[in-house]
């Protein structure tokens, strides 16, 4: 199963090896833009793995992009907060690039029906700001986005919300 969420990577960018098949017409893609030090990314690890495997039955894929980090960092991050989805360097932001994001944590949601962006912004609104977070979270962006494509409904243009964490340094 880890593979085929795997290839949903395929649809944006060259995959690591050109034998890798298309994804699925039919889903969605999760994109979320992580750092193995920060606090906020850590934070976020058993969400992530909650909605990753509540909905792969769905054809939604959630694949973790780490802009500042090699491969075995990645890995170590992995195992230490046992992630169940696939983890992809991005050190040539290339993805970054791509999908304009800003912030670790931060999801973007790629629908391959419409082959558009659908999503750019926070998983929740547990964090107000850098060092405050809401115990009791009241909005549940990145799911609420993925329940309504499930549903048919798509919005007709990007929606966003303000990712709080640690900024991605393009200059590296």
């Amino acid at each position: 199963m880890l593979i085929w969420l795997a290839l949903l990577f395929t649809c944006l960018s060259p995959p690591p090896s050109s034998e890798l098949p298309d994804p699925k017409a039919d889903s969605l893609t999760v994109y979320i833009f992580l750092h193995d030090e920060c606090v906020i990314s850590q934070y976020y690890t058993p969400e992530l793995t909650r909605l990753a495997d509540a909905y792969k039955q769905h054809h939604i894929g959630f694949i973790g992009v780490f802009p500042m980090a090699d491969q075995d960092r990645i890995d170590a991050f992995a195992t230490a907060y046992q992630l169940t989805f696939p983890l992809i360097p991005d050190t040539s932001h290339h993805q970054v690039t791509l999908f304009d994001a800003t912030m670790m944590p931060q999801a973007v949601v790629w629908d391959h029906r419409t082959n558009r962006l659908l999503y750019r912004g926070r998983i929740d609104d547990s964090y107000v700001r850098v060092g405050k977070r809401n115990l009791h979270p009241k909005s549940r962006d990145l799911e609420n986005m993925v329940k309504k494509w499930l549903d048919g409904i798509i919005p007709d243009h990007l929606v966003e919300t303000q990712a709080i964490g640690c900024v991605i340094d393009r200059r590296s």
